[in-house]
C-alpha cells in the first residue's frame, strides 16, 4: 500500500529512531516530514500539506499530547497514530480523548507498519467495518480483537490473516486478484505464492469450515 501523492509528518526526538522511521515511510508517502518537537511540529503542519501524522509522547518543548491537540484545533480529520513507550493508564486514557486512530507501543514490529497504513488507508476512505462481521450462523469475525468467534471458543488470528479476511469481506460476491492481495495484505512488499498459500492454509484450519475459495490464476474469494 502505497500513498504516492500524500505526505505523513513524523513527530520523534530520538534521533535513531526518527531516522529509521524516515527511512521506512518514505517508499510508502510522497515526502517525509519530521519533527523532534512539539513546537516545530505544529510549524511544519501549518506549512505543509500533511496527510498523516505519527506522533510520540515524551517530545520536548510540548509533548506529544500537548501537540496533538493543538494540531486538532486546525484538523480535525487528520489521521493521528502515536508510537510511544509509555502504556500507563493515564497516558492511555489522555490519548483516547485526543481522537487518534491508534496507539502502537515501542520498539515497533513489521506488523505495525501494516497497520499504520490499513489505518491510515480506512481512515482517509472512510472504509470501516462494523466491530463483529457474521460469516455464518457458527462463526464471527471481531475485528477490534482480532479474532474468530465460535459457539463455544475464541480463536487468534494475525494482523495478516485480519487485513486478508477483511479484504475478502468487503469484496464479497467478486473475486479479489492476487494483486489487491499483495498490495493491500503485504503493503507492496513481495508477496511468493508459497506465502500466500500458507497464509489461506492457516486461516482455513482456524475457521474450521472452508469459505475462502481459490479462483486459479485469478484470486480468492470468500463465500459467505
Amino acid at each position: 500500500m502505497v500513498f504516492l501523492k500524500q505526505n505523513i509528518l513524523i513527530i520523534e526526538d530520538e534521533t535513531e529512531t526518527l531516522e529509521l522511521m524516515v527511512e521506512i515511510f518514505q517508499s510508502k508517502f510522497s515526502n517525509v516530514f519530521s519533527a523532534t518537537n512539539g513546537y516545530e511540529a505544529i510549524e511544519i503542519f501549518k506549512n505543509n500539506k500533511i496527510d498523516a501524522i505519527l506522533c510520540d509522547i515524551n517530545i520536548p518543548k510540548l509533548n506529544g499530547l500537548e501537540t496533538i491537540i493543538k494540531i486538532r484545533e486546525m484538523d480535525y480529520t487528520v489521521p493521528i497514530i502515536i508510537i510511544s513507550a509509555r502504556s500507563d493508564t493515564d497516558t492511555l486514557f489522555k490519548a483516547s480523548n485526543c481522537n487518534v486512530q491508534g496507539y502502537i507501543l515501542k520498539p515497533m514490529k513489521f506488523e505495525d507498519i501494516q497497520y499504520i497504513l490499513q489505518k491510515v488507508f480506512q481512515h482517509q476512505n472512510n472504509e470501516y467495518l462494523n466491530k463483529d462481521i457474521t460469516l455464518n450462523s457458527s462463526i464471527t469475525l471481531d475485528i477490534d480483537n482480532c479474532e474468530l468467534k465460535f459457539e463455544e471458543s475464541v480463536v487468534k488470528l494475525t494482523m495478516k490473516e485480519l487485513e486478508f479476511m477483511k479484504l475478502l469481506i468487503k469484496k464479497r460476491g467478486s473475486v479479489v486478484p492476487y494483486s489487491v492481495i499483495e498490495r493491500v495484505v503485504w503493503c507492496d512488499d513481495v508477496m511468493s505464492s508459497t506465502s500466500l498459500r500458507t497464509l489461506v492454509k492457516n486461516i482455513r484450519k482456524k475457521l474450521v469450515q472452508d469459505i475462502i475459495e481459490n479462483v486459479p490464476k485469478i484470486g480468492y474469494r470468500i463465500n459467505i
